[in-house]
């Protein structure tokens, strides 16, 4: 009789660890929203037209000292994949002056799109970003992997970077 009840306890057990394990692969993850970035020199951006690319969607300001600490890693990061589909869009937050945004990104040449989010509504539709930085990645196919508050860990966005540059979108 013990055996028999064990018999049950495993297939029961093994049909909740399938229910459970398709459960996490139904689980949607959080949605990249439907925006249009506006650059500093004017330039539109619609981020559903970079699908097929890795898009690092960071969140920052020139009064945020981690910020600027970070930039110059997101620069060079940038540079290196920037031929292998990754792309980076500065945005900053509406608190920030214009004048140290563009003087900023013009005496350190941020070689990707720099955005003013003027009112506010970018860090409104990326989860109501209030601290910075605040850095989404967003993957080839459009969906939001990954929401860093704090500094980038760049070893690790490296590491990722290196393991999907050889797959196409």
């Amino acid at each position: 009789m013990p055996a028999k009840r064990i018999g049950w306890v495993l297939v029961l057990a093994a049909v909740f660890i399938a229910f459970a394990a398709a459960g996490y692969r139904s689980v949607s993850k959080p949605a990249t929203p439907i925006v249009t970035f506006t650059t500093l020199s004017g330039e539109k951006i619609d981020l559903v037209d970079l699908r097929g690319k890795i898009v690092l969607v960071n969140f920052w300001a020139t009064s945020c000292s981690v910020c600027m600490a970070e930039m110059p890693d997101l620069v060079a990061t940038y540079r290196r994949y920037r031929e292998q589909d990754f792309e980076v869009i500065a945005v900053a937050m509406h608190y920030d002056e214009p004048d140290l945004v563009r003087g900023y990104s013009t005496k350190q040449a941020l070689p990707f799109p720099v955005v003013f989010d003027t009112d506010g509504k970018l860090a409104r539709e990326f989860d109501q970003v209030g601290a910075t930085p605040t850095t989404f990645l967003i993957d080839r196919a459009g969906r939001r992997i990954s929401k860093t508050v704090g500094i980038i860990n760049f070893d690790k966005l490296r590491t990722f970077l290196e393991s999907v540059a050889s797959v196409t979108p």
